[in-house]
C-alpha cells in the first residue's frame, strides 16, 4: 500500500530531562511516545475521537511496531515528529514516522505502527464501524481515484 502524504502531520516536541539516559541521550523507548503524540494529531486531523471511540465501545491497540534510529536526540533539542497514514481498506491503522532535529533537518528516525479496531474484550474487527467511516473513507478513498 502506498503512503497518504497529504494527511501528514508535523508535531514539535522539545526533549525533556526525564526521557534522556545519564548521558543525556533520548532513552530509545520515548521515540514510541512521541509516535504517539503524532498518532494521535493525526487521527484528530482525520477527524476520529479516540476517547469518543472508546466510549462507544471500540479500542484501537497496537499490534506492531518498528523504529529504526538514525542519530541520537539529546536533552532540550527541538525535535519534528511527522506521521503518515498508509492506504487501507480494511479495520487497521497503519502509520509511518519520522522524527527529525529542528534546527537542520537531520533524520534521528523513522518507524511505524499497526493499529487494529477491537472490542473491549478482543474481538478484531474487519470492518470500520460507524464511528470510524471517516477514518476509512479518507484512507481508502485514494484508490478508487
Amino acid at each position: 500500500m502506498r503512503q497518504l502524504d497529504k494527511f501528514r502531520v508535523t508535531v514539535p516536541l522539545r526533549v525533556r530531562y526525564a526521557e534522556t539516559d545519564p548521558m543525556g541521550v533520548v532513552y530509545h523507548a520515548n521515540y514510541l511516545s512521541w509516535f504517539h503524540e503524532a498518532r494521535d494529531q493525526l487521527l484528530i486531523n482525520l477527524g476520529v475521537d479516540i476517547k469518543t471511540a472508546g466510549h462507544t465501545g471500540y479500542i484501537m491497540p497496537v499490534v506492531e511496531v518498528s523504529c529504526r534510529y538514525h542519530y541520537p536526540a539529546h536533552y532540550r533539542d527541538e525535535i519534528l515528529v511527522s506521521a503518515v497514514p498508509e492506504e487501507t481498506q480494511v479495520a487497521r491503522f497503519i502509520v509511518h514516522y519520522t522524527v527529525h532535529l529542528k534546527r537542520h533537518s537531520r533524520l534521528l528516525a523513522e518507524g511505524t505502527t499497526v493499529n487494529v479496531l477491537t472490542t473491549p474484550e478482543g474481538k478484531l474487527l474487519l470492518r470500520l464501524p460507524e464511528h470510524f467511516q471517516v477514518l476509512g473513507k479518507r484512507l481508502g478513498a485514494e484508490s478508487h481515484r
